[in-house]
């Protein structure tokens, strides 16, 4: 009797560690991987990139640096993502601090800009930086994009990145 006793306790104990790593586990799932690629604003190639003139890409890195990258339009219809991983990765090697920095970053034939700006993340998935002067950018990423909050004069503008991955 006793002995039974053991084996359902060793047994009640190995399932409950066992589903609490599995739920750890697709607990973690859920989080959305925002660094190992980059996000590119959804009309890029299209009306919202002839109108300001740029398409827009965005990286975040582990140690709470977020680039905005805005590369001249037409020209970013040419570029392939290969080319702006290399152009983020040569940026991240300049950061030293908040700024902003134009040039042609090894990679480019025109010269682009570059927003460095440190972010917080106050919940998983969803982070806050500064992304202009009126107030700061709020970001939700979900799975293989990100939406953008900024604000307006009477709304906020939601904008939609999609993920490129590397």
């Amino acid at each position: 009797m006793m002995r039974k006793s053991i084996v359902a306790f060793i047994l009640l104990v190995t399932v409950t560690t066992t589903g609490l790593f599995y739920s750890g586990s697709a607990e973690s799932s859920n989080r959305t991987d925002i660094y190992s690629g980059y996000y590119s604003r959804d009309g890029n190639d299209d009306r919202p990139a002839r109108i300001s003139g740029n398409s827009i890409y965005i990286k975040f890195y582990p140690d709470r640096w977020v680039v905005l990258l805005y590369v001249p339009y037409p020209y970013s219809k040419t570029l392939k993502p290969k080319v702006l991983h290399n152009v983020f990765q040569e940026i991240k090697q300049q950061i030293k601090g908040k700024s902003y920095i134009r040039g042609r970053f090894s990679f480019l034939s025109e010269a682009a800009t570059a927003h460095i700006e440190t972010y917080d993340m106050p919940e998983e998935n969803k982070a806050v930086f500064e992304c202009d002067g009126t107030a700061p950018c709020r970001v939700t990423f979900i799975e293989n994009y990100m939406e953008m909050r900024k604000a307006g004069m009477l709304n906020d503008h939601i904008i939609r990145f999609n993920r490129i991955n590397e």
